[in-house]
């Protein structure tokens, strides 16, 4: 499938000299599933791959910011504020909490909207805000801003939420957003997740094919 893209991002098979991709969830989300097959992704089609990730955090209901980055002049595992090329949020709220990674001229934003109340806000009652205020505050730093009920979607047809987070991924390759071969991405997934990889597999697949 050749993927769409928008003004100004990476092709599917450019050389690539340094791309950004900051992703961010609360656990139980497959965050780290997800930059391990990002990354993965990458060092098959032969790219420096550096990253972090925050693995004391990944507690179910904890705050996971994981950088990845590849390219062929990638040294630091870090991500400078405000040069991601991609920010995806597995959970609306910690998308504006990273937003400091994005830049307006520089950044796609891609959202799950599947939302998760902070424990810290439910036990003083406050509300999850709405979608719309949360894209408001996002609008600033998102060169695009996509936001998908992936969750949602293959909970209803593969049975489990969790695997919105390969749909996030399939749904960046298919925008452009991400710059890795759809087989790369499907070959890093039968590395990496031995059980549920079926259903992995078709969340990614149902990410390309995702129109909104």
């Amino acid at each position: 499938m050749q993927a769409s893209q928008a003004e100004g991002n990476h092709t599917v098979g450019d050389d690539v000299d340094e791309f950004n991709a900051l992703l961010t969830g609360v656990g139980g989300e497959g965050v780290l599933l997800t930059s391990v097959v990002i990354s993965r992704a990458a060092n098959i089609e032969g790219h420096e791959v550096r990253g972090t990730q925050l693995h004391g955090l990944a507690q179910r209901g904890g705050s996971i910011p994981t950088h990845v980055r590849f390219g062929r002049h990638v040294r630091s595992p870090v991500i400078r504020r405000g040069d991601a090329d991609l920010l995806m949020a597995l959970e609306p709220l910690e998308s504006a909490r990273y937003a400091y990674f994005a830049s307006k001229g520089k950044t796609n934003i891609v959202i799950d909207d599947y939302q998760v109340m902070p424990a810290y806000a439910k036990s003083v009652g406050q509300k999850y805000p709405s979608m719309d205020r949360i894209a408001g505050m996002l609008k600033p730093f998102a060169k695009s801003m996509t936001i998908i009920p992936a969750s949602n979607i293959t909970s209803k047809e593969l049975g489990n939420p969790v695997f919105g987070n390969m749909m996030c991924v399939g749904a960046a390759i298919s925008m452009g957003f991400l710059p890795l071969k759809k087989g790369s991405i499907e070959k890093a997934i039968r590395q990496t997740v031995p059980r549920g990889m079926k259903e992995n597999l078709k969340a990614f697949r149902m990410g390309l094919d995702y129109r909104g």
